[in-house]
């Protein structure tokens, strides 16, 4: 095992291939992220035989290997994180920076893949900017080499394959429970305790392989030549709609430890072994770090996530120099420096990661000088979300409580400031509490959440929200309705059914929306002549499964507001920015929405209020 392999460069060469094209566009290599379980057990299989093979000479000491593992790994993923940085100083928005600078930390701290489960999917429109996002791997493959010393040093050779199989059973059993049964698919994705087989099998070929030669040369040279033709077959049938990885894994791992052991087929001669395949296997490691920080920083400044011919080009170039520098600079050279030195150069390394993302937002605001009214939420923080603090009272509160509450998702939140201006016009003031995406109207199934700390976010502010509901004699509504959403009609028409017959719903208009961020286009609040991106806009109507819904109850009434009247410059208003986003009017956008529909809302809701 200490042999050095071309034919494993080889392979860890297709498996950067596979990456690569699936994050250039999964429609191209749908499966293409199975590249990644081939690194996984490339990993296994490597690092258990260069451990084994020190046990059995009593040569093995924990500390030597950890060392070697933060000098293969960690000076230059610190580089490429400083880096993403600082492009980032100059290219992200103010109201994305902090995001940013969390991101970088988990992943500074290889805990980037428990952190990521808690957000959004993997394969979601967000995460395809986030250049820290591919860190997961790096992230589980640094707690595994923490696990797999202890594995393979205290457990007898003898017994070391029926504890290998032993763990791949169970953990693999885990990640179908979790992918299939417990629907936490995306929870799996980055899950360590999930991708335990994936190492595991590779160890356990490690372990086995004279014992898998003695299948025969000519034997294993058709399961090599097979194995390369599953491999290929997987990227191309399997997809982020796959259930991933749950048992599905199994295919492109064995696939894969088969081609390892085989070292002297024809596919690893002639194939993998190849001075093109080898010189891309030796730069795989700096490819992988920058291929997709170079596409995440450049899709989110270009505000779009297909590429050009021309942008694919210019990435695999600039993603190609990179590597090379890299791997000769930074890679190379840590590999072969003393301990003192290189403990020496890691600090210096660390502080200034530390500095630039200490100092990111400050340095951030050189650039962009955005005021917060323009982009990002400001108004009636306080009553939603996950910085709920109390339930908020606006409109005119020189008069007593008018009995009225607002609920309703993140459109709910923009909404606050549009009702508090109205109510300081037309003398009336409402209550509020609102939660993001997910309505607070009591019912929504756990299912519907994409994750669970997003349920108990919710459960959390639909506890609330039941109090004010007692109280509130006129209730206004506001949410996108998401499709995805499943159980929110049973869920609104049991709470219609519950309110009294005395008590009133409004439903409010949801206001347009432009179809791309217009603040990411323009990067400022004042219209930029220079941009001549032309937006479309999205007219939103109630689905149908929601109108049926409100349609059986008396008390419930819909506000239609013909928004094309007057807003005839979206995302813009007289050259100024109205959207924070391409979903939510920003404070000034609401500011216009109430004052120059002032008239249309307060003859609808009053029109109502008079049939009651």
């Amino acid at each position: 095992m200490n042999d050095f392999r071309a034919d494993i460069q080889g392979l860890r060469a297709l498996a950067v291939f596979l990456v690569f094209i699936f994050h250039i566009s999964s429609s191209v290599l749908p499966g293409g992220f199975l590249g990644v379980d081939i690194f996984f057990v490339i990993s296994g299989y490597l690092i258990s035989g260069i451990i084994l093979n020190k046990v059995e000479k009593k040569s093995f000491r924990f500390i030597d290997f950890y060392i070697g593992r933060l000098k293969r790994i960690v000076p230059v993923y610190y580089i490429v994180l400083t880096v993403i940085l600082i492009i980032a100083v100059i290219i992200y928005l103010p109201s994305d920076i902090l995001q940013l600078r969390m991101n970088a930390f988990w992943s500074a701290i290889f805990a980037s893949n428990i952190y990521f489960s808690t957000l959004d999917t993997y394969f979601g429109a967000s995460s395809i900017e986030n250049p820290f996002l591919h860190t997961w791997t790096l992230s589980i493959e640094m707690q595994f080499y923490f696990l797999l010393p202890l594995l393979l040093y205290f457990i007898n050779k003898r017994w070391l394959p029926t504890a290998l199989i032993a763990i791949i059973i169970g953990f693999l059993g885990y990640s179908v429970w979790g992918t299939y049964f417990l629907d936490l698919k995306s929870k799996m994705y980055f899950s360590l305790a999930a991708r335990i087989p994936e190492f595991c099998i590779g160890a356990l070929f490690a372990v086995k392989q004279d014992t898998f030669k003695k299948i025969g040369t000519s034997t294993l040279n058709y399961i090599s030549g097979i194995s390369l033709v599953v491999i290929l077959v997987c990227a191309f049938l399997f997809s982020e709609k796959s259930d991933y990885p749950g048992y599905l894994v199994i295919i492109p791992c064995l696939a894969t430890s088969f081609l390892l052991i085989n070292k002297d087929s024809f596919i690893n001669r002639n194939i993998f072994s190849h001075k093109i395949a080898v010189h891309i296997g030796e730069l795989s490691y700096s490819i992988y770090l920058w291929h997709w920080a170079v596409m995440a920083l450049w899709r989110y400044y270009k505000v779009n996530y297909e590429f050009t011919g021309v942008e694919v080009v210019l990435i695999v170039i600039l993603t190609y120099l990179l590597s090379l520098f890299t791997y000769f600079t930074v890679e190379s050279y840590f590999r072969k420096t003393n301990n003192k030195k290189f403990f020496t150069l890691l600090t210096a390394l660390v502080v200034v990661l530390g500095v630039v993302a200490v100092l990111l937002p400050r340095l951030n605001t050189y650039f962009y000088k955005i005021p917060d009214k323009y982009s990002r939420p400001t108004f009636g923080l306080k009553s939603h979300s996950n910085s709920f603090e109390e339930v908020e009272s606006f409109g005119d509160l020189s008069k007593k409580s008018d009995s009225i509450l607002l609920i309703g998702d993140s459109h709910a939140l923009v909404y606050k400031n549009i009702l508090h201006n109205l109510g300081l016009v037309n003398s009336f003031n409402f209550r509020t509490i609102t939660n993001d995406r997910y309505p607070n109207i009591p019912g929504l199934n756990q299912k519907d959440f994409s994750n669970k700390d997003l349920f108990v976010q919710y459960s959390n502010i639909v506890a609330r929200t039941n109090n004010e509901i007692k109280n509130a004699k006129i209730i206004f509504i506001c949410s996108v309705w998401f499709d995805d959403q499943s159980s929110l009609p049973s869920a609104l028409d049991q709470f219609l059914k519950n309110l009294n017959a005395s008590q009133t719903v409004i439903i409010l208009p949801d206001y347009p929306t432009p179809d791309k961020n217009p603040i990411r286009i323009n990067r400022d609040f004042i219209k930029n002549d220079n941009s001549n991106y032309e937006y479309k806009i999205e007219y939103k109507k109630l689905p149908v499964r929601i109108k049926k819904v409100l349609d059986q109850y008396k008390n419930v009434h819909v506000v239609s507001i013909d928004f094309k009247q007057k807003l005839k410059d979206i995302p813009f208003n007289k050259d100024t920015l109205m959207y924070y986003d391409k979903g939510h009017l920003n404070l000034y956008g609401t500011e216009v929405v109430s004052r120059e529909f002032d008239e249309e809302f307060m003859n609808s809701i009053n029109k109502i209020l008079q049939r009651h």
